[in-house]
């Protein structure tokens, strides 16, 4: 699977705020995933209580996953903000550079730029 079930559940997230049910095929056909690999993704994402969904039915955000969800948007926005006020990357490098760190940052190194971010009005 070329993408994270993190990066999946942000999708998901996007999607739902146009539809609260979406359809595999529709995660699926955002991301240019096979049907196993979003059934997998699926899978690792109920079972963390992120989502819900019946038996071959729609899914749904459960409210740990939109606040999951939402955090890591913050996160995100966040890191573009960083790589491109303070480190000068252009808005396509701040973009690709802040979905490589969030995989490789610790929630704590995260949280430290967020709030210098903050500290000197650097946020939009």
């Amino acid at each position: 699977m070329k993408e994270t079930p993190e990066r999946i559940l942000q999708v998901i997230y996007k999607l739902s705020l146009e539809d609260e049910l979406l359809k595999s095929v529709e995660i699926g056909k955002r991301l240019e995933l096979s049907r196993p690999d979003v059934f997998h993704a699926v899978k690792l994402l109920k079972g963390w209580g992120y989502v819900a969904q019946k038996r071959y039915g729609k899914i749904a955000l459960t409210e740990k996953g939109r606040e999951k969800a939402e955090k890591m948007q913050r996160i995100h926005r966040g890191l573009i903000q960083f790589f491109s006020h303070v480190v000068g990357l252009s808005e396509a490098e701040s973009s690709a550079a802040a979905f490589s760190a969030e995989h490789v940052l610790s929630d704590n190194a995260m949280n430290k730029i967020l709030d210098a971010l903050i500290k000197y009005n650097l946020t939009k």
